[in-house]
Parts: C-alpha cells; structure tokens; sequence
C-alpha cells in the first residue's frame, strides 16, 4: 500500500517588526524614556528600533544613525532623518512621520524641547534620509 502524501504544516511567516512611527508615537511627550543623560535623540531612536524588531543602532549618537542603514535620495515615511541644527552639522535624529506637498517633513525625536515631539522640519534643514533595517 503506498502512503498519501502528507499535507504540510503552513510555514509560518517571518514576523515583521512594528512600525518606528506607530511606537515612536506612543512615546509623545514623554520625557526621556531611554534614561540616557545628555543629548538623547538618538538613544530613543535606538530605543525605539529595538522595541520594533529592528537592527539596533551601532551606538547612541547621531553619528550612528548616519551610518546605520542606506542612504535614501528622497524622504520615506518610517525611515530616520538627521537633521542639521543652528550650528549647521548633523546634529538630531528621528523618524520621518509624513512628507508634506512643499517636501519638509513631520518628525518624531527624541530630546525635541526635551521630551518625544512631532515636529515640522523644513526639507533645506534635512541633512540625509536613512533606511530602517
């Protein structure tokens, strides 16, 4: 007597990790919830990246977010921003929450008048746009 062949269990799929923005927004007004001292935009980045499932950063700074994942020519909601300060370096990080008609972007950082904030960022203020691994 040959055998039927058996039906197969479904594979289940790879889980994808949630959305930056949808978690990054959960944390609005929050004041620091990394518990970093000094300048903390980048380790709630850092933060959320890792609540979502996403490649940590390689460190805290905003240096690390420039080197973190492929450089992007134009914004995307979900991906990271550095943007320049006053000082006109790199100088902030968070995640592009919507691109607007005239090209600047609405933000979600950490340490934006020290606590989580949704910001309107011109795009001129934009230094690069980087992928979420």
């Amino acid at each position: 007597m040959q055998s039927q062949p058996q039906p197969q269990p479904e594979s289940a799929a790879t889980p994808q990790p949630a959305g930056v923005v949808d978690e990054a927004a959960k944390w609005l007004g929050a004041r620091n919830p990394t518990g970093k001292r000094g300048p903390w935009c980048a380790a709630f980045a850092n933060f959320i990246l890792q609540k979502t499932g996403h490649a940590p950063l390689g460190g805290n700074t905003v240096g690390d977010a420039m080197r973190y994942g492929a450089r992007l020519r134009e914004p995307k909601v979900g991906a990271m921003a550095v943007i320049s300060t006053s000082y006109g370096r790199q100088g902030h990080v968070g995640f592009v929450k919507g691109v607007n008609a005239d090209g600047s972007i609405e933000l979600i950082s950490g340490n934006w008048g020290r606590k989580v904030s949704d910001t309107h960022i011109p795009r001129r203020q934009v230094f690069a746009f980087v992928e979420v691994e």
